[in-house]
């Protein structure tokens, strides 16, 4: 069997299969100081050869056999060995530079305004390619092999991967001075069946979200005092290139490394919530950059609303974007009567009919209603019964209510 008739039922077989991503990390504490030099040096060679082929006039004519490249060192070349980046590391990095120029290319063609590939002072990224080959997991073991090195190098996070997961790819990952591994696998797919409940959420500063079933959810991560100490250091420091600053920028990415996760952890576990129980999501597609350079600048970057929105695009079973521009705030749900409120108030009260309620609540039911309107769903589908909601409801309070940093409430 050729590779084309095998590329063709490759492809087939993966429209059946989901793909994810898992991390694992490698235990640098367990590292031999020979291993340590040969991951660093795996990363300069990469940065090396990466920038060898974007000097070339044709990037997918470069060589991936050469044993030594020039190197620019401020005004003339040196050569520079690449003993440890193996044959299929360089083919990896090579396609993956062709790829990106392809798709840049059809960004260009399609009208979006586009850059160019610009030389790396650093490499953070290396593909490895074939499993087996270029890497090896030892599940029992806990362990992994890499090409070009002897050791087998301790991970944790294997734990993870199911056994029935079907591994493709990975890469290897230099993040504030550790190493990880993020291997791509493929498993059958399996069909949710998500209640046939529709949600409306309001997005805000004061209450991150605001659910039409009555759900408010809270949360925010904070810049740490020791981070804020560790910048003062650091600014400080008029010496560029010392080992002690140095030190400082490292423990600095990882606090700011481990704030990311905790607000991506939570991040996606509200979505996870709500896409597994509700089937219709309504939401606004607010404008997050204007609030960030207004004056709710550092609550937007303590809770990162915009990765929320983002995973609701994509992760939904049906995603439905209302319009930024709609008046949410300001309309009544029961009449259409338009009211401006200040910010200070936090109950809507109609003048025309009297309807009154909690003002983030009544956003969320109008973007809902709004929602519906656009997608055109009969108005015997809206009529949902009364039961379902609550028990849709019911499940995201309880999904929601264990985890650490939020703070769920229903409204009254």
């Amino acid at each position: 069997m050729d590779r084309f008739t095998t590329r063709k039922l490759t492809k087939e077989k993966r429209k059946q299969q989901t793909c994810r991503v898992f991390e694992i990390k490698i235990d640098r504490s367990k590292l031999s100081n020979e291993t340590v030099k040969l991951l660093n040096q795996l990363f300069t060679q990469g940065k090396y050869f990466y920038n060898y082929c974007l000097s070339q006039e044709n990037v997918d004519k470069a060589n991936t056999t050469l044993k030594v490249v020039p190197v620019k060192c401020v005004d003339h070349f040196e050569d520079r060995h690449l003993d440890t980046l193996t044959g299929q590391m360089k083919q990896s990095i090579k396609t993956r530079i062709f790829s990106s120029i392809c798709t840049l290319h059809t960004l260009k063609q399609k009208g979006k305004k586009v850059g160019k590939l610009k030389f790396r002072s650093q490499l953070n990224s290396i593909p490895l390619k074939q499993y087996n080959k270029t890497f090896f997991v030892d599940f029992e073991n806990s362990r992994i092999r890499i090409q070009g090195i002897k050791q087998k190098m301790r991970v944790s996070g294997l734990a993870q991967i199911s056994a029935n997961a079907e591994i493709a790819n990975a890469n290897l990952i230099k993040r504030c001075g550790e190493f990880y591994l993020q291997i791509t696998t493929y498993q059958q797919k399996v069909e949710l069946q998500v209640p046939d409940v529709s949600v409306g959420i309001d997005f805000g500063c004061q209450t991150q979200l605001t659910l039409s079933n009555g759900i408010k959810i809270e949360y925010e991560v904070p810049v740490s005092k020791q981070l804020k100490r560790l910048d003062r250091k650091i600014q400080k420091n008029n010496r560029p290139k010392s080992k002690k600053k140095q030190q400082d920028q490292w423990k600095r990415e990882k606090i700011y490394q481990y704030i990311k996760n905790q607000k991506k952890d939570i991040q996606k576990k509200i979505v996870s919530a709500i896409t597994k129980n509700v089937k219709r999501v309504c939401f606004q597609d607010e404008n997050i950059h204007a609030w960030h350079s207004g004056s709710h600048g550092k609550k937007i970057q303590n809770t990162g609303i915009g990765g929320i929105i983002r995973d609701l695009k994509v992760k939904s079973h049906t995603p439905i974007e209302v319009d930024k521009f709609y008046p949410s705030t300001q309309t009544c749900p029961q009449c259409g009567e338009r009211r401006k409120l200040t910010l200070e108030e936090r109950i809507y009260v109609c003048h025309k009919c009297g309807y009154t309620k909690d003002r983030d609540w009544k956003s969320a039911i109008c973007i809902e209603s709004e929602g519906l309107r656009i997608k055109k769903v009969p108005m015997d589908s809206r009529e949902v019964k009364v039961e379902e909601t609550e028990i849709s409801a019911q499940k995201i309070f309880d999904s929601l209510k264990g985890v650490k940093g939020l703070r769920v409430s229903f409204c009254r």
